[in-house]
């Protein structure tokens, strides 16, 4: 990610954590917007109370007007504490003061409107702190103070209340779009399309990063016309004025710009990405990658151990699929590890060697081999066990007995190179869903491992918690190659890469490896559910898969690596290659790079959970998942699993609030006398 565009999320990181955001990311809009409308009808209601009667005939006593103003505080109390349930305390303080502390050069206009918005953001939820702090304390509170604080929140001032609320809209919908360009969501919407521009920092889809920072805006709304309403209700109490006009005016703006926002967001939304992967961390450890090893690595072998007349009669690229036969004369054959399964593809590059032995403790054999013509394979170097001089020789024959490079398929007892075919399914019957994935490396075999919530009501999804996958060995009685695993081959090493996706109405329950020809394949469990109540339906639940094939009408591609040498050599970032309806096969390090002694690509581990999964106060809802590779000319790239966030842009839509005021002007109620 480019610093520009790092800055630029940063900002954005910012104004969602400072801007009193709602507690997690799938309940936001839709509390939001549960909670808009019940403001809404609490306001009515209120207006509905106070625009009775005092029954008095003549002035009114302070006592009346302190009971009427404590009913509208505890009414406001009410609401307050409606959307005090939405915020949370944020925890990531010190990582984002660490992004406000680096700062870069001319700033973007993304990053100009961001910290706009955060400024006004901040103001907002500063004025609904302070209109707490009233409500907390009533009775020790003079009139004058309320009476201030309202006439603030409905000031015509630019920097007062309304102002702010109008300045933010601006900002997401520009009234004059030919002269201030693109709304806020659109321009992040616009940047994040950007080739290297993903969110593996934040941990967030586009689509969660969109939603989040509509969600902010439309909880600041409900804020705002909360604070004027009732300041509406105490102005009138207070003898300033009737106000039902204005309060239908109020009421008529909010609606105007919630409903605005909504469209703008559902726009944005609709063209976001939602898949989630995981980027090359800052240092590789065998935490975040793992290796399938001895399925095709470069092997040394002297011709005479190839067949079984110990003859020397052919030449090397006659050994294109043949066995170790034995051990002439206790040559360099006995100092190695033998091959114990196929020896395959031959090559002759050189009579004489000397070669540099790996440690026992290594999937390697060598670490390089250096011919005495010069041609090097593998980084040459010191050669901690000691350089090995590896010679041809002649037969008295005059038959020349060669060393041979070529490729080992060792037997699968001393590899590992096995994938899990059981099934990985969430408690479904606990109304549990998928919220996070990962592949893990368990013993020899690669397993998918999933994380589960459990759903609740409107698409929210509680606490995320890890599912371990269960480890077996591969070679303990009742476990059966092609039910239970698959074991790489040179003739099956073929691994499909797709995105899958949920029909509508449905969400991520499951994943599970199988094999489809010589192909290990990857599919989903979606289970359709009741958005409103949360409820799964178990029954009614599919695997998802591509099941197209290279035979097909319109056959996979296939997508080649370039002389890979090991990615975590890479001096470079490497970005998702891959496309949808593509297949890789699983292949040996370049020899030049590495001897050939590794197997790509590689494996990432990392978990692949959505930032807010791992909060214990909620986790995000998703609908997908699929496989990718990560990679370069030059590099053999990881594999890596990605997940797709629930699409939420169907449910964005804004409600307006109830617009029958009692109408003052058909009522007998007394005003007090204006002063």
């Amino acid at each position: 990610m480019s610093v520009r565009r790092l800055r630029s999320f940063r900002v954005l990181l910012v104004l969602l954590v400072f801007a009193n955001t709602s507690r997690a990311l799938v309940d936001e809009v839709l509390d939001v917007l549960k909670l808009g409308k019940e403001v809404g009808e609490e306001v009515l209601n209120s207006w509905d109370v106070f625009g009775k009667p005092f029954n008095a005939t003549g002035g009114v006593d302070l006592p009346v007007v302190r009971r009427r103003e404590r009913e509208i505080l505890a009414r406001l109390a009410v609401v307050s504490r409606s959307i005090e349930k939405l915020e949370i305390s944020v925890q990531k303080v010190g990582d984002v003061a660490l992004f406000l502390a680096k700062k870069g050069n001319k700033p973007t206009r993304l990053e100009l409107r961001l910290h706009e918005m955060s400024d006004l953001l901040n103001r907002v939820a500063w004025s609904n702190r302070q209109m707490r702090e009233y409500v907390g304390q009533q009775e020790n509170l003079e009139q004058s103070t309320l009476q201030d604080f309202a006439e603030w929140c409905v000031s015509h001032d630019p920097g007062a209340l309304p102002g702010l609320l109008e300045r933010v809209h601006a900002l997401v919908v520009p009234p004059h779009k030919n002269l201030l360009g693109r709304g806020l969501l659109q321009l992040i919407m616009d940047d994040l399309k950007e080739e290297d521009s993903d969110v593996c920092d934040l941990q967030m889809s586009p689509h969660q990063l969109i939603y989040d920072m509509y969600n902010t805006i439309a909880l600041t709304e409900i804020k705002g016309y909360a604070m004027m309403q009732f300041s509406w209700m105490l102005l009138r109490i207070y003898g300033r004025g009737n106000f039902t006009q204005e309060a239908s005016l109020t009421r008529q703006r909010y609606s105007e710009r919630t409903g605005q926002t909504a469209t703008a967001a559902r726009a944005a939304l609709a063209m976001s990405k939602r898949d989630l992967y995981r980027c090359d961390p800052p240092v590789h450890t065998s935490a975040t990658y793992a290796e399938v090893t001895r399925l095709l690595q470069g092997y040394v072998e002297n011709e005479v151990d190839m067949n079984s007349d110990g003859t020397c009669k052919e030449n090397c690229a006659f050994y294109t699929l043949t066995e170790n036969h034995g051990c002439y004369k206790e040559q360099f054959c006995d100092k190695q590890d033998k091959c114990r399964g196929r020896i395959i593809d031959c090559q002759y590059l050189d009579s004489d060697m000397w070669v540099c032995p790996a440690s026992r403790h290594s999937q390697r054999r060598y670490e390089w081999i250096e011919y005495e013509n010069g041609r090097t394979l593998g980084r040459v170097g010191s050669c901690k066990l000691g350089i090995t001089k590896v010679d041809s020789w002649w037969r008295w024959t005059l038959t020349h007995c060669s060393y041979c490079l070529c490729l080992c398929e060792d037997e699968a007892s001393v590899a590992e190179r096995f994938f899990s075919l059981r099934e990985v399914m969430a408690d479904i019957n606990e109304n549990k869903v998928v919220t996070g994935m990962r592949l893990v490396k368990l013993g020899k075999v690669f397993h998918i491992q999933i994380y589960q919530g459990k759903l609740v009501e409107r698409g929210f999804v509680e606490s995320s918690e890890e599912v371990l996958a269960q480890a077996f060995d591969p070679e303990q009685a009742g476990v059966l190659e092609g039910v239970d695993y698959h074991t790489l081959t040179y003739e099956r090493r073929a691994i499909d890469l797709d995105e899958l996706d949920s029909p509508s109405g449905h969400v991520l329950t499951g994943a599970r490896f199988r094999m489809i020809g010589a192909h290990l394949h990857f599919e989903i469990r979606a289970t359709p559910f009741n958005y409103t109540t949360g409820k799964l339906h178990p029954e009614k639940s599919q695997w998802i898969s591509n099941d197209n094939t290279e035979g097909s009408h319109t056959p996979r591609t296939r997508l080649e690596l370039y002389k890979p040498d090991l990615p975590t050599r890479s001096h470079t970032a490497l970005r998702i290659d891959s496309q949808h309806d593509q297949y890789i096969e699983f292949t040996h390090s370049d020899f030049d790079a590495d001897a050939a002694q590794s197997t790509v690509p590689f494996i990432d581990v990392q978990p692949v959970v959505p930032s807010k999964a791992l909060n214990t106060k909620g986790a995000t809802l998703l609908s997908g998942a699929g496989l990718y590779h990560r990679g370069a000319r030059g590099s053999g790239g990881f594999i890596g699993v990605k997940v797709i966030t629930y699409d939420y842009s169907k449910h964005v839509k804004a409600e307006p609030p109830p617009s029958e005021f009692v109408d003052e002007s058909e009522t007998t109620e007394f005003v007090p006398i204006v002063n």
